[in-house]
């Protein structure tokens, strides 16, 4: 899994989309649905801007997207115990907490970067928060209950 960037675009001539900014495994789409969302946003960028100046905001907007992607698909394809404690557990921890406490935690990872509203920078800082509060809450009742019981 590679990411080219920050800088995407060279001039106001070439610019870098899909698995040229973001190589990473066909799993969940990740692939062909970034590089679409690289198009959507150079023909925004390339809508109302002179050509260099477009390149240069589309590097800016994609370079960060592109390292995103590729982080989070390399957290997905990790082998054994670390696979499961970075796929596989955070799946069940975001569906266990979003059944009890839906309105504080988002869905998991992949569900979460399906609303276009959210890109991958967006959804990992997420996620991210999502997983330090989720670890507090167990952390505190891994020591709360065994304390009160002694009680």
């Amino acid at each position: 899994f590679q990411y080219c960037g920050p800088v995407v675009h060279k001039g106001a001539s070439t610019v870098l989309l899909g698995d040229a900014i973001h190589a990473v495994k066909p799993f969940f789409g990740l692939g062909v649905n970034s590089a679409f969302e690289d198009i959507a946003e150079l023909d925004r960028s390339l809508d109302s801007q002179t050509r260099r100046r477009a390149l240069s905001q589309f590097s800016e907007r994609r370079g960060k997207e592109a390292k995103a992607i590729v982080e989070v698909s390399r957290a997905f394809d990790r082998p054994g115990t670390l696979g499961f404690l970075s796929f596989v557990l955070p799946i069940i921890l975001d569906s266990v907490f979003g059944r009890l406490f839906p309105k504080l935690f988002k869905p998991n990872f992949l569900a979460y970067t399906k609303d276009p509203s959210v890109t991958f920078v967006q959804a990992r800082a997420r996620k991210f928060r999502d997983r330090v509060v989720q670890s507090a809450i167990l952390a505190s009742v891994l020591v709360g209950v065994p304390w009160l019981l002694a009680k």
